[in-house]
């Protein structure tokens, strides 16, 4: 009949709450995350984080290749803002307090597991690229962003180069985490950021 629409067609009405896929997804997220906590990523697997979501094995294959994409995914979710950069009028004062956040991070179960990535990495070209693609480049990204702000502002030279600048800063954070010689405090962390924008600023 005419002005009638057929059932499942765009004229149903729409169930309320997420759609079935995205808390699907949020089931995984949590449930890989959960498992990289409990467990660590050498024994993750994707029939594990299957089970404790709910959902079938295919679906996770749907949406990632592997299990390395899928833990990546899920530490990114619940780490990145924990260690987000804040955004005031002194770029050195927020690098400064993101180093000190994430210090804070990598003394509790999220270095273990940045540890871990790192180290299964160095035998296994997919867990590299996830860590690397997924967490490390992005981060960089993100600190050069903030150093540039600096320029700008005039806190950091001008001829300033951003790759070593960043690696001056962060190497030493994650050289405590691997080797924990030394204590990751904050004292420590303050102590690298003002020896390192000392040397970048404006002459």
């Amino acid at each position: 009949m005419r002005g009638e629409q057929p059932k499942g067609t765009a004229g149903a009405k729409r169930l309320p709450g997420r759609p079935r896929s995205d808390a699907a997804r949020s089931a995984v997220l949590e449930a890989a995350y959960g498992l990289l906590e409990e467990a660590g990523f050498s024994r993750l697997t994707m029939e594990g984080i299957a089970a404790r979501a709910g959902v079938g094995k295919a679906t996770l294959y749907r949406w990632w290749p592997g299990k390395g994409a899928v833990a990546m995914e899920a530490f990114l979710a619940v780490v990145s803002p924990k260690i987000a950069f804040p955004h005031t009028v002194s770029a050195v004062a927020d690098i400064t307090a993101q180093m000190l956040r994430l210090a804070a991070a990598y003394r509790g179960t999220i270095g273990k597991i940045v540890c871990e990535m790192i180290a299964l990495g160095q035998a296994d070209p997919e867990i590299r690229a996830a860590f690397l693609d997924g967490y490390m480049f992005p981060r960089r990204d993100a600190a050069k962003e903030a150093l540039r702000r600096g320029i700008a502002s005039g806190e950091i030279r001008a001829d300033a180069d951003l790759e070593l600048a960043v690696d001056a800063l962060y190497a030493p954070i994650f050289h405590r985490m691997l080797l924990r010689h030394q204590p990751l405090d904050d004292a420590f962390v303050r102590g690298i950021a003002a020896l390192v924008f000392t040397s970048l600023a404006p002459k």
